[in-house]
């Protein structure tokens, strides 16, 4: 990546100087890879004025268009030169001109996986964490334009936006068996190297009479494992992106190094997670993090067991998790969305609403 900034460094700085030149107008603007970025953006971009969207590929902009609030109008990269530029994503270099401001948001709660070299961090002019404890481990690195603020996306936990009517609701929806307890599956990308799916993807109709399935994935999964699971019978694949109300339904949940284990700890749920090899981006503090606030294990055989301890001491292990979460994030009230405008606005005041 690198290597893509300097690449791009002169024919885009020419192309942005000119277009200043001739078109002054201040444009600021959100990058968006994927849906889900925006839809991570909406607890922040409520308390802006709105902004319009640049994204990477032509697909995507009809899907923003069906999206709650959607952009007014919506840019293809590279060919757009704005004053500013907001993202969920650590690619500042696709904006390699310095009098950009350009301004980053975790996508995830908490970084269960190495960070990314301090660079990429110093080409922000600031970086928004969901920690203190993700800052300090960023600045230890050398990164410098980093600041916690907490998680946007868990913002409408402490709003009553999901009542026990909308649960109820969606409990009914979904058929599920009052009789079962309710298991939530759930893994990281696995280009990540750091997933755990392939030990239980293919082998949930084991367990499909026990108990009362939701399944959840990485945005970024690949394809053969989304259209595997949604085919299976007896399973329930979330393919909304508010996976919140899923969790609260939850009595277990289950995952591998994905950042919704931090999820699981907000909304106080046992958690199992399946042990993975190391890799370059594995850190020994955190898969000791995850140990101690999980039930590990190896195999999907061990997993009827597993669920059995997890619901038995469940309330024996709701502090450990609640002990964690200012490690996860931090501050966690409900306003980390209007915090994250607040840093965007002293920055770029004309988003002030």
């Amino acid at each position: 990546m690198v290597y893509s900034y300097y690449v791009a460094y002169l024919p885009y700085n020419f192309a942005w100087r000119l277009h200043k030149l001739l078109f002054p107008k201040k444009l600021h603007l959100v990058h968006i890879e994927d849906s889900f970025d925006f839809f991570l953006f909406a607890n922040v971009s409520k308390h802006l004025k709105p902004l319009d969207a640049v994204v990477s590929s032509k697909d995507l902009i009809p899907r923003l268009f069906k999206m709650p609030n959607p952009p007014r109008k919506i840019y293809l990269y590279p060919f757009c030169f704005p004053d500013s530029v907001i993202m969920f994503r650590n690619a500042a270099w696709k904006y390699p001109v310095k009098k950009i401001v350009k301004i980053g948001l975790e996508h995830g709660a908490y970084n269960f996986k190495r960070f990314p070299k301090a660079y990429y961090y110093n080409l922000f002019n600031l970086y928004l964490m969901t920690s203190f404890a993700d800052v300090k481990r960023l600045k230890t690195l050398g990164a410098k334009p980093v600041k916690a603020i907490g998680y946007p996306k868990s913002d409408p936990l402490f709003d009553g936006s999901y009542s026990p009517q909308m649960l109820d609701k969606l409990r009914a929806e979904l058929q599920l068996d009052p009789g079962k307890p309710t298991v939530f599956f759930s893994s990281t990308w696995d280009g990540s190297g750091m997933s755990a799916i392939h030990k239980w993807f293919d082998k949930l109709h084991i367990i499909k009479d026990t108990y009362n399935i939701l399944v959840t994935l990485h945005p970024r999964m690949s394809d053969s494992y989304k259209k595997d699971l949604r085919k299976q019978p007896g399973i329930y694949y979330i393919e909304a992106m508010d996976i919140y109300p899923y969790l609260l339904l939850a009595d277990v949940c289950i995952g591998d190094t994905n950042s919704l284990i931090a999820e699981f700890c907000i909304v106080n749920r046992p958690i199992i997670t399946f042990s993975i090899k190391a890799t370059k981006r594995t850190l020994d503090d955190v898969i000791e993090l995850i140990k101690g606030i999980s039930i590990r294990i190896d195999d999907f055989s061990e997993l009827p067991a597993a669920v059995i301890q997890a619901l038995e001491t469940a309330e024996t292990t709701s502090e450990k998790r609640k002990n964690v979460i200012s490690t996860l994030i931090d501050p966690l009230d409900g306003k980390a969305g209007w915090r994250a405008a607040q840093e965007i606005i002293n920055l770029i005041p004309e988003l002030a609403p």
